[in-house]
């Protein structure tokens, strides 16, 4: 004859509430494994590969760069040495750098007749949307407004 279990009688068992011996014992997790880890993208998979550091010999001594910096360090030595190709290929990822470079210089840089241009268009929108009132004039409506400039109204 099979023995059987005896059920506690205070504890009800149904819909989310298990047995007692069935329910995950303290300290012991339901997926002991994990999440299984995704796949790398591509865009992943080159970032790792070119900016995963590497070391070299460098005048003698280790050094630890990236792959993409060896990279560049072994074109410039191929230009160096003659390889007419990596000196074409050195000079365009240059020119594209500089031209990035001012570019981003570009965009940082304001114009004044743009930046006079932004601050009139703001006076506008303010004018319209901000009724005047004493507090108004006190905040962000007189910040606006540039030093030699005063509205006769304030008088």
């Amino acid at each position: 004859m099979t023995a059987r279990r005896k059920k506690p009688a205070d504890y009800p068992i149904g819909y989310g509430k298990p047995p007692a011996e069935t329910r995950f014992r303290k300290g012991m997790s339901g997926n002991p494994k994990g999440r299984p880890k995704g796949k790398k993208n591509m865009n992943t998979i080159i970032r790792d590969t070119l900016f995963g550091p590497i070391q070299i010999q460098q005048h003698g001594k280790t050094t630890t760069v990236t792959a993409f910096e060896a990279i560049l360090l072994k074109m410039r030595n191929n230009a160096l040495s003659g390889d007419f190709r990596s000196a074409v290929q050195a000079l365009q990822l240059a020119s594209r750098s500089i031209d990035l470079d001012e570019a981003n210089q570009a965009d940082k840089e304001v114009n004044p007749l743009d930046q006079q241009t932004m601050i009139e268009m703001m006076r506008d929108y303010l004018d319209h949307k901000m009724p005047p009132s004493d507090e108004s004039e006190d905040g962000a409506h007189s910040a606006l407004r540039s030093s030699g400039e005063q509205r006769e109204d304030l008088e």
